[in-house]
């Protein structure tokens, strides 16, 4: 009598299927990065096809494909995803969510994660771009490019980027002086209610 041995099963490279072995996913850290963004993101589906990271513009200047950060997610290795540049150089055209055979959102994903990572105090040129960004818009209503360029890069990269400024200056493409929103109460009333639901959900 001949016995057939039973094969483990595979899923594209991994020893173990964790849509079966759940127990090697970590639900507290994915239920968090759920809960700051990423509700319709699907994580636990992903089944490590590729598909996203096939599709994906940036990922030449990417440390960590797309499919490997939900992979880190899945696992709870928050360390590994913090030190990972994947987060930052995600242009957010969201070509792998528009992909994935199983509903995942790789780009809601990454945008939670950065949530995440600013809240907890994480600091490099991108976070530091996208909190001056922030902050003049909260100020005008409105942003002020070469304001954003003198706060980011200092009066160097004002020097180095003046011949592109003159240049969308006079095709009217930007602005040589500041503006400011036609109703900046109203914009104020909405940012005050942001701030307000963003203290509620912690």
């Amino acid at each position: 009598m001949v016995t057939k041995n039973k094969k483990k099963k595979f899923v594209f490279g991994l020893k173990q299927d964790r849509q079966l072995d759940g127990d090697k996913m970590n639900s507290d850290f994915m239920q968090k990065v759920i809960a700051e963004g990423g509700k319709g993101a699907s994580i636990a589906a992903c089944m490590q096809c590729g598909t996203c990271s096939g599709g994906c513009t940036n990922i030449d200047v990417m440390d960590m494909s797309p499919r490997t950060l939900i992979l880190m997610i899945q696992r709870g290795e928050w360390e590994k995803v913090l030190q990972s540049n994947t987060l930052w150089m995600c242009s957010s055209c969201y070509i792998c969510t528009t992909r994935c055979p199983r509903g995942v959102r790789p780009s809601d994903v990454i945008e939670a994660v950065k949530a995440i990572a600013i809240a907890q105090g994480i600091e490099n040129d991108s976070t530091k771009f996208n909190q001056i960004f922030v902050d003049l818009v909260q100020k005008r209503g409105i942003l002020f490019e070469p304001e954003l360029m003198q706060r980011y890069g200092g009066l160097q990269a004002m020097i180095e980027q003046a011949p592109l400024g003159i240049q969308l200056v006079l095709r009217g493409k930007m602005s040589p002086f500041p503006e400011t929103i036609k109703n900046p109460q109203q914009f104020n009333q909405a940012l005050q209610k942001a701030k307000k639901n963003d203290g509620n959900n912690d």
